[in-house]
């Protein structure tokens, strides 16, 4: 059973009804075994894909042609490459073959997607996209969500 919680100086406290209906069921004195995760933040996540839009967008045309950068998913799996967040093995036939890093929510908690969002900040102003100030990159994906 996962409930949502909310952390106060008291304890932790059922975030809606229904997760509050399910701690009820839960006997006083039992020892129950919790799971905390820090779930993620959905308009965390829109505000990353408008980084990725933008920079799509916004890629040097020869960076786009010379990593084949033809799509918002192209740019996210360059992100990915750059960063590392892959895993490379070779195949029967001695072919590389790359498997990327989800970072769906289910994959990566909101600590983690974070910092991946921070170090694509800072791909994106000192190799895709140079010249641009930061703040002005930030303040351009808050008004691109």
């Amino acid at each position: 059973m996962d409930i949502f919680c909310k952390v106060t100086p008291y304890g932790l406290v059922p975030l809606y009804d229904t997760d509050l209906d399910m701690k009820k069921r839960l006997k006083v004195g039992r020892i129950v075994k919790c799971r905390v995760s820090n779930p993620r933040n959905y308009e965390f996540h829109k505000k990353f894909f408008a980084l990725v839009r933008l920079t799509f967008d916004n890629l040097p045309t020869p960076l786009a042609e010379y990593w084949n950068v033809r799509s918002e998913e192209d740019m996210l799996r360059r992100f990915k490459r750059d960063l590392g967040y892959f895993t490379s093995t070779l195949n029967e036939r001695g072919e590389r073959e790359i498997e990327y890093q989800s970072i769906s929510f289910a994959s990566m908690e909101q600590h983690e997607f974070e910092r991946f969002y921070d170090q694509c900040i800072d791909l994106v102003l000192h190799q895709y996209i140079k010249g641009i100030d930061k703040e002005d990159l930030i303040n351009e994906i808050e008004r691109f969500k």
